[in-house]
C-alpha cells in the first residue's frame, strides 16, 4: 500500500469515522480519491490533514470531515445524479462520483473549471462533468437531479 494510500486510511479512521460518519459508502469513497491531487504541489504533504488548504483562484479546498458530512446528508446511491455548485478544486465531485451515477459541477473561476477538469480526467473519472459558469443559473440541460449540494461563496 502506498504512503498516500496509508494516509488516506489514516484520515478514514482517525477523522472521519471516529467523528461519526457511518455510511460505508462515504467512507470508503473518501479512502479511494487522492486529495492531494487536488491541491497545489507544494501542499500536497498536509493533503490529509483535517482542514481547508489555499488552492488556486485565492479559495480553499474543504476540509475532509466536512465533505463526508455533506456526502452523507445526500444519502446517495450508485443510481442517482448530483448537481455540485462550486466544484473548486474538485475534490468532493470526486468523492461525490464515487457514490453517485454521475456528478454535473459548476465552477465560475476558469482556472478551478479547468484544473478540475484535467484532474478527473487524469483520475479516469467517467461521471463527472465540470462546467465554468455561474452557479446560480444550475445546469438545466441535466435536470432534474437527485441531489444538489452547494459549496460555493
Amino acid at each position: 500500500m502506498s504512503s498516500s494510500a496509508d494516509a488516506r486510511t489514516q484520515m478514514v479512521d482517525r477523522q472521519i469515522r471516529a467523528r461519526g460518519i457511518r455510511d460505508d459508502a462515504v467512507l470508503r469513497a473518501l479512502a479511494a480519491v487522492p486529495r492531494e491531487t487536488f491541491l497545489p504541489p507544494e501542499l500536497e504533504a498536509h493533503a490529509y490533514e483535517d482542514r481547508p488548504l489555499p488552492i488556486e483562484a485565492g479559495q480553499t479546498i474543504s476540509q475532509p470531515y466536512i465533505v463526508a458530512v455533506m456526502t452523507e446528508a445526500l444519502a446517495l446511491d450508485r443510481s442517482q445524479t448530483v448537481l455540485e455548485i462550486g466544484t473548486g478544486s474538485g475534490y468532493a465531485a470526486a468523492v461525490l462520483a464515487q457514490v453517485a451515477k454521475h456528478v454535473y459541477t459548476v465552477e465560475r473561476h476558469r482556472e478551478l473549471a479547468e484544473l478540475a477538469r484535467e484532474r478527473m480526467n487524469a483520475l479516469g473519472y467517467t461521471n463527472v462533468d465540470v462546467l465554468c459558469g455561474d452557479g446560480t443559473l444550475g445546469w438545466p440541460e441535466h435536470a432534474p437531479y437527485d441531489a444538489i449540494i452547494v459549496a460555493a461563496q
